[in-house]
């Protein structure tokens, strides 16, 4: 992989990773427009840990705040009601990917069915932005989004293991059916990716290592640069776009992505 495919694959990740429009859809189509391999495993245990910092990046207050909360050094009952919330909403997902793991390399990385699920579930996240608006009464702040809601947002996650579901698109689309405003939906969503992320991120590099993967060339440093500022960038303009727009167009370009894959198989 060269230093340029290698950026352009990390502004690619950095981008998708959190805009509900599915990383491995577009990590897909982008070699082959481009003409070029997919990135190993190293390049991902690089944009892995690109996308983690991303995030902690943008929400290191809420993280700082939920760490003193947590270990005592603040009296932040919300905050740290919030930070086990985030990680009990993480443990259906470590443990289904730890299980099948396997099966899911095998048989669900095909491109059917990563076309497949962002149709699909580009119209169920049209379908809940729709809800959202007809809801009178909706949760506008992540504090207060509570254990029923939390849980149930981390069941959806565990299809984000299907590729072409998008982490983010599901999370938000559970979160918009369970009551919260655009922008707490996507706040949320990108907290509970901190545990989800960093998790894989600690996981791929694992495997890296056992590989004996080097992962400081020339293009594993791009690729890891461009992820995390395309990644910080996408976060803040998608908090700051929900203030005004819905969540239509991203389902709209989900559907529009999954046909240029059909076309192209």
């Amino acid at each position: 992989m060269t230093w340029w495919q290698a950026g352009l694959l990390g502004v690619v990740q950095g981008i998708t990773e959190f805009l509900p429009v599915s990383s491995s859809g577009h990590l897909i189509v982008v070699p082959v427009v481009f003409g070029f391999e997919p990135g190993g495993i190293a390049f991902d245990t690089m944009v892995h840990l690109a996308t983690f910092v991303a995030v902690v990046t943008v929400f290191w207050k809420d993280v700082w705040r939920m760490v003193r909360a947590v270990v005592g050094l603040e009296q932040d009952a919300a905050y740290r009601q919030l930070a086990w919330m985030l990680v009990v909403a993480t443990v259906p997902i470590v443990l289904v990917g730890l299980l099948f793991d396997g099966m899911i390399e095998r048989v669900l990385r095909a491109p059917w069915i990563v076309a497949a699920s962002l149709i699909g579930w580009g119209v169920v996240l049209a379908a809940a932005d729709l809800w959202q608006r007809r809801r009178s009464a909706r949760v506008e702040a992540v504090e207060l989004v509570g254990w029923k809601r939390s849980v149930l947002i981390g069941l959806a996650q565990v299809l984000a293991l299907i590729p072409g579901t998008s982490r983010s698109g599901i999370t938000m689309t559970a979160g918009l059916f369970a009551g919260l405003d655009r922008k707490t939906a996507a706040r949320f969503s990108f907290l509970l990716s901190i545990p989800a992320v960093g998790g894989a991120a600690v996981y791929v590099t694992g495997q890296a290592v056992a590989a004996g993967e080097s992962l400081f060339t020339v293009p594993m440093l791009v690729g890891f640069v461009a992820a995390l500022g395309s990644g910080v960038l996408a976060i803040r303009v998608l908090l700051k776009l929900l203030e005004r727009w819905s969540f239509v167009p991203y389902a709209l370009y989900r559907i529009a992505l999954g046909l240029l894959i059909i076309s192209l198989l």
